[in-house]
């Protein structure tokens, strides 16, 4: 009898297995996606339930790494990564709490969305097929406004600001027409299927996509990778671009620099810049560096654990978010939103990225930088990560407005909505002459 139960037992589960494989060969994505539009239609997210069921019980079989009995002094401020405590907290409520078809019906009801397939870009020759959330202002002036997130994000990053971008309070500010993609692999924009979707191509399959909504001329706000890409937009159609304003910058010491700073004749801002420059690449940059070295390995790491995936997106987002204080819901959309096609994808976008990043274009489209310090996280090494110093952004770029805040951390938008719409306001609207 234990034999037959044992049997019957074996053949249900293998019959649970097999029957998953035709639908996971079926759509990789595990969401529909109309292809085979090449022109913008309507898009409703819709995850596959079978995926959302099978990731709640991986969150339930989810086991946590043990922690070192001096942890509190090994990984002070998670220095190696999420403590088990939370990883296990977080897996816990993802089991049990966390409603993914809630937070679906949100995206869905909140925002307009759409999705197109762009047919190539800039030398890329396959098609480009994106995901994105368009919203129209009713003011007469308003401004095409092409909103470009980075990792570990989607459109979902600019949740709090479309709004009053769109419709803002102040009848005197100024208003935009808001474009946000999910950056190919990101969200609900299919990864590439071929090498070589670089940030230059991007850009290209944006500036198609704005075109296609009959935006000839727009603005563009830019972080992180796509920060990367709207700076090679300006110089693939700098005539088509009205401004572009990042709230990250990167920009590296040249040799007269670093010449300079062993001589100790460097201000105290390109100091202390280049010492958090340094810290930063030392101490905090090994994600990026197997993103664009060996992405296929990581994602195979990865890709059949959710809560795993989740700490490895969490770790950055606490290091970089300022202290700002994310809900376990929050970090478990932001993973889901990463998680739900796949891992390598997005992890690949870094090694073609970074590729194009080493030889950025100097562009004399208008630009303006925003700068958000870090004095709230646990990291104190990188706390002027962001501030570079004005002449040398003016190496790079045509600068036209410069706007510091103390804190903000990498995502401003998110931690510190109001003032980030307020910098999107003045830098366009004084390109405009809108008072």
């Amino acid at each position: 009898m234990l034999s037959q139960r044992n049997t019957t037992a074996s053949w249900t589960l293998r019959s649970v297995l097999l029957a998953a494989i035709p639908l996971a060969a079926a759509n990789p994505l595990n969401f529909a996606f109309p292809s085979s539009a090449t022109s913008p239609v309507p898009f409703v997210a819709s995850v596959d339930p079978a995926f959302i069921e099978e990731t709640l019980q991986k969150a339930r079989r989810y086991m946590p790494s043990i922690d070192l009995l001096d942890a509190a002094e090994s990984n002070a401020g998670w220095l190696e990564g999420p403590p088990r405590e939370n990883m296990t907290a977080l897996a816990g409520f993802w089991a049990e709490e966390y409603e993914w078809f809630q937070t679906q019906d949100e995206i869905n009801n909140n925002l307009s969305h759409y999705a197109v397939t762009i047919p190539s870009g800039a030398h890329y020759e396959h098609p480009i097929p994106l995901h994105f959330v368009h919203e129209r202002s009713a003011a007469e002036d308003a401004i095409p406004l092409l909103l470009l997130h980075g990792w570990p994000s989607t459109h979902l990053e600019w949740s709090k600001v479309i709004g009053p971008l769109v419709a803002p309070t102040d009848t005197a500010a100024q208003a935009f027409h808001v474009v946000a993609p999910d950056l190919p692999g990101f969200g609900f924009s299919p990864a590439p299927m071929y090498s070589g979707l670089g940030a230059r191509q991007m850009g290209a399959a944006f500036d198609q996509l704005m075109r296609q909504l009959w935006y000839s001329s727009y603005g563009v706000i830019s972080t992180d990778l796509g920060w990367y890409v709207g700076l090679f937009l300006t110089d693939l159609v700098p005539d088509s671009i009205i401004g572009h304003l990042s709230d990250f910058w990167i920009i590296p010491p040249n040799a007269t620099d670093l010449e300079r700073l062993a001589q100790n004749q460097t201000t105290e801002q390109e100091t202390r810049y280049i010492t958090a420059l340094r810290a930063w690449k030392s101490n905090h940059f090994g994600y990026a560096t197997v993103h664009a070295q060996l992405p296929l390995a990581l994602g195979q790491a990865l890709t059949d654990t959710p809560v795993g995936f989740a700490g490895w997106v969490w770790e950055l987002m606490h290091i970089v978010g300022d202290g700002y204080a994310y809900s376990l819901d929050e970090v478990i959309t932001s993973a889901m939103m990463l998680f739900i096609q796949g891992t390598w994808g997005k992890l690949r976008a870094y090694k073609e990225a970074l590729k194009d990043g080493e030889n950025l274009p100097i562009t004399k489209v208008p630009t303006g930088a925003t700068q958000w310090g870090f004095p709230n996280g646990d990291f104190k090494d990188i706390q002027y990560f962001y501030d570079v110093p004005r002449d040398w952004l003016e190496r790079l770029v045509n600068l036209v407005y410069l706007s510091t805040h103390e804190g903000g951390g990498h995502f401003p938008a998110l931690s510190q909505p109001e003032l980030w719409v307020q910098d999107v306001q003045m830098f366009f609207g004084n390109l405009t002459n809108k008072t």
